[in-house]
């Protein structure tokens, strides 16, 4: 059973064509500016793009950090890279990039999982029974577990969100960033048990509800 919160952002896990979506570059679509304004991106200062993070796109086209919840902003799709040109002229690939590291780059493609239809996987800041199948969520606001959290392993290593489901369901009649539709199948931490429906930070399986390509749906 999953007894330890260590939340891993929005994992795509499956598409419900069949087809395998989930793997690196396969599900994902560049994103990419013109020149109407000075970075295709907008951070404030510290802030970083992870692997597997919810991300969104502002009102001028630039791609940012998402809205814990839907009030704010709908969510554009999940982070899964970036390619840019540093300030020597070496093109580099990542799986993270913090401001100040793209505030020196050039020409930068990221990387985005953004199809509606795809399916994640997230873990709850508390428990999750199957009677949350087709309700909405919103992102965590708990410390270390907003949209904007994440880690990086070792200097210069790859870097990795700690995304939340926030503990408790939207209203009915609400809109929610996500929307559950079954359990993750994920092995828990720490004891290595399969996840299991009312555990105490349950894995949960959500997609996109209120997603910048489709007309939301509000929870019923």
């Amino acid at each position: 059973m999953s007894t330890t919160l260590r939340p891993f952002g929005m994992k795509p896990i499956f598409h419900p064509s069949g087809l395998d979506r989930a793997v690196p570059f396969a599900g994902t679509n560049s994103f990419t500016t013109g020149v109407t304004y000075t970075a295709p991106y907008s951070l404030t200062a510290g802030q970083s793009f992870f692997q597997y993070q919810p991300v969104g796109i502002t009102a001028s086209g630039q791609l940012t950090i998402a809205a814990t919840a839907a009030a704010t902003s709908p969510v554009y799709g999940v982070f899964d890279g970036v390619e840019y040109t540093t300030a020597e002229g070496r093109r580099t690939l990542g799986k993270n990039a913090s401001k100040a590291t793209l505030d020196a780059a050039t020409s930068i493609v990221f990387w985005i999982f953004q199809d509606p239809s795809l399916v994640y996987e997230i873990q709850a800041a508390g428990s999750v029974t199957s009677a949350a199948i087709g309700s909405q969520y919103n992102f965590s606001a708990g410390t270390n577990q907003t949209t904007a959290d994440g880690y990086v392993i070792g200097v210069g290593g790859a870097g990795f969100s700690t995304t939340a489901l926030a503990a408790t369901a939207v209203a009915s009649g609400a809109q929610g960033q996500v929307r559950v539709v079954g359990l993750g199948r994920e092995v828990s931490f720490p004891s290595g048990e399969l996840n299991n429906w009312g555990d105490t930070y349950t894995i949960v399986q959500v997609e996109i509800a209120n997603n910048t390509f489709r007309a939301p749906k509000v929870s019923v």
